[in-house]
């Protein structure tokens, strides 16, 4: 026989043994506990030597702010509140009366302006009759009766371009008859309109005759002493107006003339 010492096999040779000591699952707990503990004291401990580092004389004062308000100063509170909304009150009620006062005031001022209007078209008007009548008055060799006029004439004839209506042409005229004897009865006049409207219309001449066959009818010219006539005359919008002119026609006849400018 042949001696062969003992080897361990390859494998066994090839691998290291760790050697663990068994610890039971209530030594981990206890410790866990004792962590707790000696954390809860360590927070206890600090939170006393905070309290231990106030002055004593803020204690009170503390207290006082944390514990609940008495009854008068919450009554206060309401005061205060009160006369806040009582006050906000009077004064939202003298801001309206102060906005109802300027609306009135601008109500009034508006009124006013419209009256001036009128009174200043109103004396316009004055004006233009002054000056009829003063043409009525007969001059000295007319009280005389060396001489005097007779017949229709046509005063203070006027047209003008109606900015509302830019395809009309406002006129206005003052018909008498009688002239230094205007004042003696005379006999009732009955007549027509008939007016020619001179223009310029894309840069060509433009002659208008109203009234027109099937156009708009002018007003009535009747009377004994005078009458005032006035109306629109339609024409195009585009067109250029130079002159007017107004007839007083008779029975077929051309009994007064007269010609304006816008």
């Amino acid at each position: 026989m042949k001696y062969r010492p003992l080897r361990p096999r390859r494998g066994l040779r090839g691998s290291r043994a760790v050697i663990r000591a068994h610890r039971p699952w209530r030594s981990s707990a206890l410790g866990a506990v004792l962590l707790l503990a000696v954390g809860a004291g360590a927070a206890w401990w600090a939170y006393d030597a905070g309290q231990r580092t106030v002055p004593a004389h803020r204690t009170p004062e503390l207290l006082e702010a944390r514990a609940p308000q008495p009854a008068s100063a919450q009554a206060e509170l309401v005061a205060q509140l009160k006369a806040a909304t009582d006050e906000r009150d009077r004064l939202r009620a003298g801001a309206d009366t102060v906005e109802a006062e300027l609306r009135m005031a601008r109500a009034a001022q508006e009124r006013l302006a419209e009256q001036l209007k009128a009174a200043e078209a109103e004396t316009a008007q004055l004006k233009e009759d002054l000056g009829f009548f003063e043409t009525l008055l007969p001059a000295a060799d007319d009280m005389s009766g060396t001489s005097g006029t007779s017949g229709v004439h046509v005063r203070s004839f006027r047209v003008a371009r109606d900015e509302a209506q830019p395809h009309a042409v406002h006129y206005r005229l003052l018909v008498m008859q009688g002239g230094s004897r205007a004042f003696v009865p005379q006999p009732e006049f009955q007549g027509s309109l008939e007016f020619t409207v001179s223009a310029m219309r894309a840069g060509k001449p433009l002659t208008l005759t109203v009234p027109q066959a099937g156009g708009a009818a002018l007003p009535k010219v009747k009377f004994q002493h005078y009458q005032r006539l006035e109306g629109d005359l339609a024409v195009p919008p585009d067109a250029e107006i130079r002159a007017v002119s107004v007839r007083i026609v008779q029975n077929g006849q051309v009994r007064a003339t007269q010609s304006a400018t816008p």
